[in-house]
Parts: structure tokens; C-alpha cells; sequence
């Protein structure tokens, strides 16, 4: 039988504890080895939550300029990976959304849009067991900056998840905006995890 969120036995957390803490340790940028020390604690420091007339909430990195637009249930994870710039889940704990961000005057700055896509991809790949290519999406753009995403299918300690990840060229930054759930619940929400990506600002 496959494992489902839902399950309230020992095995079930203890997967579900996996998921998590491989998700957030996984996605490392090219910049991985300086998001730590003074700079976890800017970032921590910088975040501001501000809850919108529509029932949403406005997450905001005052530091990197990063915004997310969270629907009704979703939540602020900041603690779980407090290296990231944004870092938000479903109060379920069945789906995520990460953002990360590289400056341009580090090494990233001297690749193109598509070959920072592929660089990234491949330290996603490094902790996966992929089951099929990743595949690109249709996505050029992302709120007037140039933009590629590639769905990525794999395995996570036996578990098979699916991860949308989102290549983002700024004026002075490169943004990872990934999301994320298992393979089981992936159809029925990635309506819901592209509404979080595309809600993405950033300059």
C-alpha cells in the first residue's frame, strides 16, 4: 500500500518527517555554502507578514525584495529552512513553496536564464531518484521577468513526489521558486502551487 499523508500511524509520521526534512535541506542554490550565520539571521529578521482584506497573506523578504501571496491555510515555514528567503506550507504539511535568491554579481551572473535553470536542476537531481527527464512547462514569464519551469517526477526514501521548479531573472537576482508535494496529491493541487508560484515578486 502506498504511503499517504493522511495516515495517522508511526510509519506515516515518520515518512512524512523524511519528506519534510529532505525537502528542505535538497534544494541548494549555487550560492548553497554562504546562507549561513549573520546572513540566517537578516533573513529571519527581515520577513514581515501581513494578513490582506481578501483573506490572503502578503509574505514580504524586506532584505532579497521577495514576495509570496499566501491562500486561506497556508503558512509561514521560515523555521524549517531559515537559510531561504521565503519559505511557506500548507498548514497540512502536503505541499510547499520555496524561494531562493542568487545574487548576479556572484558566479551565477555569468550564465544565461537557461543555463542557471540547468544548474539548479542538477543539484535537485543529486538528492532524487528521478523516474522520467524532467519536463519543461510552458512558462516564459513570471510577473514581467523572464522566466523557465520544468516539472520534475522522482523518489524521495522510496516516496514519489513531484517538485515544479522556477528559474526567475531579475535586474539584480536570479530566484528559484520551487514547490513541491507527492506524486499522490500533485493532480488535485498544482492548481493551488502554481496560484503560490505565480504570485511571486521580485525585482
Amino acid at each position: 500500500m502506498g504511503f499517504k499523508f493522511k495516515h495517522q500511524g508511526s510509519m506515516g509520521f515518520f515518512k512524512r518527517a523524511s519528506f519534510v526534512a529532505f525537502s528542505a535541506c535538497v534544494l541548494l542554490g549555487a550560492t548553497s555554502c554562504n546562507r549561513l550565520g549573520q546572513r540566517t539571521k537578516d533573513v529571519i529578521n527581515s520577513i514581515s507578514i501581513k494578513n490582506l482584506s481578501n483573506g490572503r497573506t502578503l509574505l514580504t523578504n524586506e532584505e532579497s525584495d521577495v514576495q509570496l501571496t499566501l491562500p486561506a491555510g497556508w503558512v509561514d515555514v521560515q523555521t524549517l529552512r531559515p537559510d531561504a528567503d521565503l519559505y511557506v506550507a500548507h498548514e497540512d504539511r502536503t505541499k510547499y513553496v520555496l524561494v531562493l535568491a542568487d545574487p548576479k554579481r556572484s558566479e551565477v551572473g555569468t550564465f544565461s536564464l537557461s543555463d542557471n535553470a540547468v544548474s539548479y536542476l542538477s543539484f535537485l537531481d543529486r538528492g532524487l531518484t528521478q523516474e522520467r527527464p524532467e519536463k519543461a512547462t510552458d512558462m516564459t514569464s513570471l510577473n514581467g521577468l523572464k522566466a523557465v519551469q520544468y516539472e520534475v517526477r522522482g523518489r524521495v526514501d522510496n516516496l514519489p513526489v513531484v517538485y515544479l521548479h522556477t528559474t526567475v531573472e531579475g535586474q539584480t537576482n536570479y530566484y528559484q521558486v520551487v514547490a513541491w508535494t507527492t506524486a499522490e496529491e500533485y493532480a488535485a493541487v498544482k492548481t493551488e502551487l502554481q496560484d503560490v508560484i505565480e504570485s511571486f515578486r521580485g525585482s
